[in-house]
């Protein structure tokens, strides 16, 4: 059976209304748009990687991508380091709470950038009308929010063990740090262990509203941005 491919770009999830397909395009087998085919999807790497690379092919998808790593990544930092250090009262370094959150989230910043590249183009077809954007001029952005952030959230379950790995306390960038902006008063750590199994599912617990959430903000961010371009560019004209 001879099926038309639906042209999928960044412009449908960050471009203006009505914009569709507009600029470079993958072709994506209708059959492997929304949820269900996005999973189906998920078997043929190939597939997965000609949607990740053809996204990219327009500068707006690498605006989105920046917008994006910005909100979640200092936004979502900012919330994760509230229930760790100072719910948890996991401690940290003898900085100040702007400092350790400053230093967190632009490790979060660095380190997730690679895994939200491939997560919006995949949110972006997940979040397709049923039967691909054939006749689609854009996403539906709940689906998209709900799609990147619960894989945002997964991707981000091992969090606590790689923060204590590269930027907990008595690691190098830690003691760096210290040393440079240190106030002498490290915060009294009082959180109790746990086990791996536990620190997973709570950090997942914390991060899928959290991660959903930015998510979506993310997405009215870039575009908002994105018609303000749009008016700048008329104005002048």
């Amino acid at each position: 059976m001879d099926v038309r491919k639906t042209p999928v770009s960044a412009h449908l999830a960050f471009g203006p209304a009505g914009s569709g397909g507009t600029g470079p395009t993958v072709l994506v087998d209708p059959r492997d748009t929304g949820v269900m085919g996005l999973l189906r999807g998920a078997a043929r790497p190939r597939h997965l990687l000609a949607i990740v690379l053809g996204f990219y092919r327009t500068p707006l998808a690498w605006v989105g991508l920046l917008i994006s790593m910005v909100i979640l990544a200092y936004g979502g930092g900012a919330i994760m380091f509230w229930y760790h250090a100072v719910h948890l009262g996991e401690g940290g370094p003898a900085i100040s709470h702007w400092q350790h959150w400053l230093l967190d989230s632009t490790a979060g910043f660095i380190g997730l950038a690679p895994a939200l590249a491939v997560i919006l183009p995949l949110a972006t077809v997940a979040s397709l009308p049923p039967g691909g954007a054939q006749a689609a001029r854009t996403i539906r952005p709940v689906l998209y929010a709900l799609a990147g952030g619960v894989m945002f959230a997964l991707v981000t379950a091992p969090g606590p063990f790689l923060h204590d790995l590269l930027v907990g306390r008595g690691t190098w960038l830690a003691d760096t740090v210290t040393e440079m902006w240190g106030n002498g008063q490290a915060p009294q750590a009082f959180a109790v262990p746990v086990s791996v199994p536990v620190e997973l599912g709570r950090q997942i617990a914390v991060g899928l509203p959290t991660y959903i959430v930015l998510m979506g903000v993310a997405l009215l961010a870039v575009r908002g941005f994105v018609r303000l371009g749009h008016s700048l560019s008329r104005s002048r004209v």
